[in-house]
């Protein structure tokens, strides 16, 4: 172990520490933009800048993210000199990237609101995380510096997209001024990893909770996309994981269980809203089913529980939903029960949550209140202005300029009438699932 001395206190630390890590292990905090538990030292962005004493000499200025923790030294992590070292430093940082969220609430903590340089208006202030995390985690080495002086850049080869780039997103997301621009890093398409749970309204990483309230509340790790288990590099979870959790040679394991009943409970299906081509599911972006709008609803939602159309996440003023999306038609004859009161409870929530102001009409063929309290609550969704329209919608149209949605139909006495919304929410049927016919083949379950 090695002892030291950081802003008079005593500690000490494993040999191989830095200055600012011992500081971290202490509790004392040094601002810094550059460095990054998983990667190398590198003091490019100086923040870390701390005075230096051993042996009785001057203290000096160095980097606390390169220098080594040694035995004796004395360190000030917040002298004056430090302190106004910094300020010149973060004013220099913010001058050249003045839109980074990251670089201004930095500023802020170190009390520097102006400044006094003209403004360079950069997007990258050459702090090197994103080349080293491609270089040293990735294994990849698709982007780099290149120049010198005030020509230095951070670049793809040839200033082209990288064929070797497998837009794994590492070098956006430890960029601290966000400007990545992977289209223009790579030849290959950046697609995100749909949130299942979010029915694939927004994205998740490879490593993840499956939903929130996880029993158990643990992470796991997707093998179709970790970077690790697809080409054995990167490793970046297990450098953080502060429990030693990370277990990359776990498999899937069979149990045999040894019980005397079992039951049978395979739920349903939903239908497909893609199969109703003249409403539009898979083609316009602001068609969406029930569930999925029942996830915008969510506080854990995509968009915590705002309501937000996918296409721009502007808020809408008015929601239409159309019921018995795949019930009550030719191939499935009868009604789902539970479609008008989830889409009357969801255009009730929305409007909670959107205000009063945001219009929700309802197109029904007939209305199926038939449970204990249901129709008080039909009747209160009415008190509270969501509208009923009882008609069979023929088909929706995009408006291409505001992708807002064209809804024609006709009504009860026969007049042929449109209306525009700006979000339109299928109320799609349930069905048997193709889990059951297993069971049935498997088990010799009679279906009826």
């Amino acid at each position: 172990m090695i002892s030291l001395t950081i802003n008079d206190k005593k500690i000490e630390v494993e040999e191989g520490f830095t200055i600012l890590k011992a500081a971290e292990q202490a509790g004392i905090k040094i601002p810094t933009l550059c460095a990054h538990k998983a990667l190398s030292p590198y003091g490019a962005c100086r923040l870390c800048l701390v005075e230096v004493s051993r042996s009785g000499r001057s203290p000096e200025i160095h980097t606390s993210c390169t220098y080594p923790a040694m035995e004796g030294l004395v360190v000030q992590t917040n002298s004056e000199r430090v302190i106004k070292t910094r300020k010149i430093i973060i004013e220099l940082l913010l001058a050249r990237c003045p839109d980074s969220e990251v670089i201004k609430n930095l500023a802020r903590e170190l009390g520097v609101e102006k400044v006094r340089i003209k403004y360079k208006n950069k997007d990258c202030i050459l702090c090197g995380l994103c080349v080293r995390m491609c270089e040293e985690r990735m294994g990849r080495a698709a982007i780099s510096f290149s120049g010198r002086g005030p020509r230095r850049e951070v670049t793809s080869p040839f200033g082209k997209p990288s064929e070797i780039c497998q837009v794994c997103g590492a070098c956006d997301f430890v960029c601290p001024t966000g400007k990545v621009n992977l289209t223009k890093v790579s030849k290959s398409n950046p697609r995100p990893i749909p949130f299942e749970h979010n029915m694939g309204l927004n994205s998740r990483a490879a490593v993840y909770i499956p939903y929130p309230q996880a029993i158990p509340n643990k992470a796991t790790i997707d093998d179709r996309y970790c970077v690790h288990m697809l080409s054995d590099k990167c490793e970046v979870c297990k450098e953080f994981c502060e429990a030693g959790a990370i277990n990359y040679d776990q498999k899937e394991e069979k149990l045999d269980l040894n019980v005397g009943s079992v039951i049978f409970s395979p739920g349903y299906d939903l239908f497909n809203a893609g199969a109703k081509l003249e409403y539009g599911y898979l083609n316009y972006s602001n068609v969406i089913t029930a569930i999925e709008f029942e996830r915008i609803l969510s506080a854990s939602g995509p968009y915590e529980g705002k309501v937000l159309r996918p296409s721009d996440n502007l808020t809408p003023k008015k929601i239409a939903f159309i019921q018995c999306v795949g019930s009550r038609d030719t191939d499935r004859d009868y009604c789902s029960s539970i479609c008008c009161m989830y889409a009357t409870k969801e255009a009730i929530i929305a409007k909670e949550h959107a205000g009063e102001e945001l219009e929700c009409h309802i197109y029904f063929m007939d209305l199926r209140a038939f449970g204990k309290g249901f129709d008080a609550y039909y009747e209160r969704a009415k008190e509270l202005g969501v509208k009923y329209i009882r008609c069979r919608p023929s088909s929706v149209e995009e408006i291409t300029e505001t992708k807002n949605l064209k809804i024609s139909y006709v009504t009860d006495d026969g007049k042929r009438l449109t209306d525009q919304y700006d979000l339109l929410v299928l109320s799609v049927g349930i069905q048997p699932p193709e889990l059951a016919r297993k069971l049935n083949s498997n088990f010799g379950i009679k279906l009826n």
